[in-house]
């Protein structure tokens, strides 16, 4: 059974200090962690929202009664509280709206609609509601933004119609959009832990090297391996050995600063980068991180489940590489020793990095 044992960290190649970071990180709560499956399928369906702005109670019954069986209705008197709804109702798809109403007019609504710093009102359809004899107003209000427009009389038949073709382009183009940020994303995240994979980690590490060598900070890296791993795969499931992982993968995030790095690196090796954090800040974490983990209480199937992790430290300013790729050679030679010694402990001195 994959359960190490708990023992002192201290080796040689471990550095006991109180450190510069002891209040920057957050030690996970005391709470049991299961790695049964769970059913996250569920969902619920909601009908598209429509923003309604019409100042006449006739003429907004009408186009509530064709619109209320396949939508959900927000309503607005005039174009102030429009814009008000606009702006705390983030589910609004669509918009309705007459030109000539008491507060902001029609025209000018659209003009603060297509003028917005928020991508998502910005992007909304708009049609307007105008008379047969209105062309300047039908002209004015493309010039503004609009995307189609209705005619009173109100048709309910050519209504659903227009609302339908452009409630269904903005879904067509907010999917496309979505696709695109999806696989942006993608290119960069660990799909099981949604951490940041080898390639992004390899590029923040660059990044944040070179923002350390020009403003003379220090930068760690931390380079944390599992211990016993494969036995939780061969012992409880390969499901189980995922949900350790997107456990750990959690608390990492949880433990670690908004500006530090956290990725997955390998199969059960994850890594962190940490800009402005010189070596006994690198340690104080690493400890931490070492014994929340230890500590933690996972389970699988109902078993308590000691878990441990070997970490090696390496440090830009400290230690004497001053490239990516020697650093991260020095924290895998020092997470190794950690491993040889018994594992289960923290590595940030000794060895060196082989000359280029």
């Amino acid at each position: 059974m994959a359960k190490a044992a708990r023992g002192n960290a201290a080796g040689r190649c471990t550095v006991k200090t109180s450190g510069d970071s002891s209040n920057a990180y957050e030690v996970a709560p005391d709470t049991p962690i299961s790695l049964e499956a769970q059913d996250d399928s569920k969902t619920t369906d909601t009908p598209p929202c429509i923003l309604l702005v019409e100042d006449s109670p006739t003429t907004l019954r009408l186009l509530s009664k064709p619109l209320s069986e396949r939508y959900s209705l927000l309503t607005a008197r005039n174009g102030t509280v429009a814009w008000e709804l606009l702006q705390t109702h983030p589910e609004i798809e669509l918009v309705i709206t007459d030109i000539i109403m008491p507060g902001l007019s029609g025209h000018e609504v659209l003009i603060k609609i297509r003028s917005s710093d928020s991508l998502q009102i910005r992007s909304l359809p708009v049609i307007v509601i105008a008379g047969v004899a209105d062309s300047d107003d039908r002209d004015l209000a493309f010039r503004n933004g609009a995307n189609d427009f209705i005619t009173k009389p109100i048709d309910a038949a050519e209504l659903q119609a227009r609302v339908r073709v452009h409630h269904k382009l903005a879904r067509t183009i907010h999917e496309l959009e979505a696709s695109r940020r999806a696989l942006a994303e993608q290119a960069t995240t660990d799909p099981l832990t949604r951490l940041k994979n080898r390639r992004a980690f390899y590029q923040e590490s660059k990044h944040g090297l070179a923002l350390s060598l020009r403003n003379n900070t220090p930068m760690s890296l931390m380079l944390l391996d599992l211990d016993h791993f494969k036995e939780i795969n061969d012992t409880y499931g390969h499901q189980a050995g995922d949900k350790v992982l997107i456990a750990i993968a959690g608390l990492l995030k949880r433990m670690s600063r908004a500006v530090d790095t956290v990725a997955r690196v390998g199969g059960e090796e994850f890594a962190i980068v940490l800009p402005g954090t010189g070596r006994d800040g690198a340690i104080v974490l690493a400890e931490r991180i070492r014994t929340t983990i230890e500590k933690a209480p996972f389970q699988a199937h109902g078993e308590p489940l000691t878990l441990t992790m070997s970490i090696g430290v390496a440090t830009y300013d400290t230690d004497p590489p001053d490239t990516i790729d020697e650093l991260l050679k020095l924290a895998d030679r020092r997470l190794y020793t950690a491993k040889k010694e018994g594992r289960n402990r923290v590595c940030a001195t000794g060895d060196t990095a082989s000359p280029a």
